[in-house]
């Protein structure tokens, strides 16, 4: 199972010593820390009858050239635990706040640590007490939810820096990376054909030049028997046709670049943001939008310069290199060796240096897209940045993230200004050595003084390229440190996923059913712990709790908006994994506390679920809402545009227009999360007059804050720390006295201490 760690040949080699054989091993996960919290390594496995710990201190080889990781020659074994299953009820994690531990609840005596490690192995050892746990009870062990998944880079052991896209940016191909951007331009593939041809023919006549321009001037011309006045025509007229011909080549390949390359970095953009949208919430919640931004805007812009500038010079320059370096061959192999030799050691060196300066350009992009994300977060809170006068505080937030940005880019341009001139330097002291050889060559009559000027002209003609080629490193690792955070997008898999054969369902009688579910956004930390519930088709259920008790969650992995970690939600008797993606959106509606319009008209935000239906229905479903009077008074009526920069609507009006989008779709299942939060009480009585219209013959799931809201609810379910405490009526929970009671009259207590 690729999910965990695989055991190492040396440590196999100890185990054996104690009686402990390969084929015998189930699961195996590695430690940083031992059951004292002692920085060592720790192996922990098991059989079907025993658990081991296995600590010691591995021994690296020496890193090859090549190698991205060091190859374990030996591991020196400092302990070794064993504990029968049989003497074990159950092993489970215990949470730190900066580490956690592994412990055994023994059959008899008191539970004791075994392992203890850092906090990014919790998940891992969570899923390793699972399966040890269900070896223990003899039940059936399920591995098909972590088939895929990789934590770690296979090639050099580090972690990934997002667990859900296997990308390790230390190891990724940037020639694989450059092949899959060329692939973009496939079907222009007529047009690019035409820019090479141009590119070459332009290069070959600026190859050709030198020839006709210095050595046939000096070595047929201008001498004793030269035709002077014929053959200095017919050079004026090569070296002027020459010029024409290479002219007409650039303009028809910078023509047609700046056609193709546009429409890749349009087609490029719009392949990232169609990913984005295939994307699972997880996604988002974990990124900030500046960034995201960033990597649409910025990096195919990065891409697209690349395409435009870098790559057709590159041509240009390789091809014009490659001539040079065969015509000076022809004039004077001796020399040009020589000069070949100088190239290659600036070619080489100036790799080398790029190749050092990556870590830096990635770096660079964190700190600025870090830098664009406090930017993006305090233009869309300046009502808050206002109301509290913290605009110092952004600045001075802004200018950290900014100067750390501005930090590293210093250091990038200080070691390019320190590094590149030692380079040009070296490349004339070997002009200058070429030149005085070739001077000495001619005065002793093994070189025409026309062959000499020439390749003094190619030795500056080669400038051009050598130049480009010593910079053009720094724009390959920027765009190819770009085209990997682009693909990662585009390659990265959902979270949740469609089933391969979905079950359809056009419409949904509304049976809901938890069984065991478990939950947590970050490893190691469940949010919701072994919830198991039915609702009714038909029937109202609120879900009651303190802040942060799971509520929200709950109704997310109804939705599917997530996937459930353990146990199974099923709808209808059919698991919600296995339900077609479009179902699932058009059955349930979701209103929330949070409500976002679209930029557009109020029209198009209310028929958002539903582009399709005819003005009549969302002047409808706006009257269903109690939208309709307050929309007639706008400027525009429905036609009046919302969103960022438009006009703005309180808390209660948007709510409004959420509720008449919900109506429009016409949902089985309908989901509300707190929809009267936060309003007045005169708004919130229209919102749940609106709500009221929403409600027959549907299945209802609602959240909310004010108790009052659910006493007519069919079935209350109270949840505390993730965990389903109480089920029942107003009636009978009151009756209970139990943890809704407690609830109930701190809101009662609240709201006397108010009216009096």
């Amino acid at each position: 199972m690729e999910y965990f760690d695989v055991m190492p040949k040396p440590v196999e080699t100890e185990l054996v010593k104690h009686g402990v054989f390969a084929d015998k091993l189930l699961y195996c996960v590695k430690s940083d820390l031992d059951a004292e919290g002692n920085y060592i390594d720790v192996y922990l496995t098991f059989t079907e009858e025993t658990l081991s710990v296995i600590s010691g201190y591995e021994e690296f080889g020496k890193l090859k050239r090549g190698e991205k990781r060091p190859v374990l020659m030996d591991f020196k074994t400092s302990g070794y635990e064993e504990y029968p299953l049989a003497d074990i009820k159950k092993i489970y994690v215990d949470r730190y706040a900066n580490a956690a531990r592994l412990m055994i609840v023994p059959a008899d005596g008191e539970e004791f640590s075994i392992a203890r490690f850092s906090l990014g192995f919790s998940d891992k050892f969570e899923k390793f007490s699972e399966r040890v746990n269900k070896t223990i009870a003899n039940e059936p062990i399920d591995d098909s939810l972590l088939e895929g998944k990789h934590t770690h880079c296979p090639i050099c052991g580090e972690p990934y820096p997002d667990p859900n896209r296997p990308v390790c940016p230390n190891c990724v191909d940037r020639r694989s990376t450059f092949r899959r951007l060329l692939k973009l331009f496939g079907e222009f593939k007529w047009s690019v054909a035409l820019i090479l041809l141009t590119i070459l023919l332009c290069n070959v006549m600026a190859v050709l030049t030198p020839v006709f321009g210095t050595k046939m001037l000096y070595d047929d011309i201008l001498t004793e028997n030269g035709k002077h006045y014929g053959q200095l025509g017919l050079m004026v007229g090569i070296v002027v046709s020459i010029d024409l011909i290479s002219l007409i080549m650039r303009v028809i390949s910078g023509v047609i670049t700046s056609r193709v390359v546009p429409k890749v970095a349009h087609k490029l953009r719009i392949r990232i943001f169609s990913s984005m949208q295939e994307l699972s919430l997880d996604f988002f919640t974990g990124k900030q939008t500046g960034s995201l931004m960033s990597r649409v805007d910025r990096d195919s812009m990065n891409i697209y310069w690349f395409f435009t500038d870098i790559v057709p010079f590159g041509l240009t320059n390789m091809v014009k290199l490659l001539g040079i370096t065969v015509i000076m061959l022809t004039l004077s192999p001796v020399l040009s060796i020589g000069l070949i030799l100088a190239i290659l050691f600036i070619m080489i060196v100036q790799s080398r240096f790029y190749k050092s300066q990556r870590k830096l350009y990635r770096k660079f992009d964190v700190a600025t897209r870090s830098a664009n994300s406090v930017l993006s977060d305090a233009m869309n809170g300046q009502r808050v940045v206002k109301a509290f006068a913290n605009e110092s505080l952004e600045a001075d937030r802004y200018s950290k993230k900014n100067s750390a940005a501005f930090a590293i880019n210093c250091n990038i341009n200080s070691r390019i200004a320190g590094t590149i001139p030692v380079i040009w330097t070296v490349y004339r002291i070997f002009s200058k050595l070429f030149f005085y050889i070739g001077a000495v060559l001619v005065i002793r009559g093994h070189l025409l003084f026309g062959s000499l000027t020439a390749l003094v002209s190619y030795t500056e003609l080669a400038y051009e390229p050598i130049n480009f080629f010593t910079w053009i490193g720094d724009r390959w690792a920027r765009c190819m440190d770009a085209a990997s955070r682009m693909f990662e997008i585009t390659d990265a898999l959902p979270s949740v996923k469609e089933a391969d054969d979905p079950v359809r369902m056009e419409r949904m009688k509304g049976d809901i059913e938890l069984k065991n579910v478990t939950f947590e956004y970050e490893a190691g930390r469940p949010i919701i712990k072994d919830v198991s519930l039915k609702v009714e088709a038909g029937k109202m259920y609120g879900i009651v709790g303190k802040t942060g008790a799971g509520k929200s969650t709950i109704i997310n992995l109804m939705a599917r908006l997530y996937d459930v970690t353990g146990g199974e939600i099923l709808i209808d008797g059919v698991n919600v994994r296995n339900i077609a993606f479009e179902d699932m959106r058009r059955c349930i509606g979701i209103v929330s506390q949070e409500t976002y319009l679209f930029i557009g008209s109020i029209a198009d935000n209310i028929r958002y679920s539903d582009p399709n239906v005819s003005m009549e229905e969302v002047i409808s479903a706006a009257k269903a809402a109690n939208a309709h009077d307050f929309i007639m008074k706008l400027p525009d009526g429905y036609d009046t545009k919302v969103g960022e920069g438009a006009v703005s609507l309180s808390g209660g009006e948007k709510q409004r227009i959420s509720i008449a989008r919900a109506i429009i779709q016409r949902p089985d299942i309908l989901i509300l999360d707190e929809a009267t939060a936060a309003m007045d009480t005169r708004t919130e009585r229209r919102i749940q007059a609106a709500i009221d219209n929403l409600k027959s013959g549907r299945t209802i799931i609602s959240i909310a804050h004010r108790l009052s809201t659910l006493r007519d609810a069919d079935m209350l379910c109270v949840i505390e720390n993730g965990e389903l405490k109480e089920t029942g009526t107003h009636d009978e929970l009151i009756a209970k006295k139990g943890k809704y009671f407690e609830l109930y009259k701190m809101q009662f207590e609240a709201l006397g201490f108010i009216n009096n």
